[in-house]
């Protein structure tokens, strides 16, 4: 299948190149992330008319994406669990849990956004990584702290 690329992708290619890839990666992967678009004669034609209004489109959302990474940065999570023994939690904290607490700060990040190799089950200060935009990443400070009953 060919597609264009939305965004810069890595080990695919860079922003509006035309690249070859198989179905399923374009339906699970590309498309649903809004990384790229179906190669049709038309958009291919649409690319050639429009590549100058289509970068300065990207170049906005990137530096859109790019003060949203700032903005987390600067930002610590508290999210309050109960102690089961020795500062080990009872349950733990997942990508879910900090992509609601980030809700509620007013960032718009998907649990898929966020980078947690295995799930939080003890007690302390945790830095996440984010994707927030392709090539755009960024750490959120994450506390785990005990629930007081």
């Amino acid at each position: 299948m060919e597609i264009i690329l939305k965004a810069d992708v890595a080990h695919l290619g860079k922003m509006l190149d035309v690249v070859s890839v198989k179905n399923g990666y374009a339906r699970n992967y590309l498309f649903p992330r809004k990384l790229a678009v179906l190669a049709s004669k038309e958009a291919k034609r649409s690319l050639e008319k429009n590549r100058a209004a289509m970068e300065a489109l990207f170049r906005k959302e990137l530096a859109v994406s790019e003060d949203i990474a700032t903005k987390i940065s600067a930002t610590q999570l508290t999210i309050e669990r109960s102690v089961v023994e020795n500062e080990r939690l009872y349950g733990s904290v997942s990508s879910t849990d900090i992509a609601a607490a980030l809700k509620a700060q007013g960032f718009n990040i998907a649990k898929r956004q966020i980078v947690l190799e295995e799930p939080i089950k003890q007690l302390g200060n945790y830095s996440v990584p984010i994707k927030v935009f392709a090539g755009v990443e960024t750490t959120v400070s994450v506390w785990v702290t005990n629930k007081e009953k």
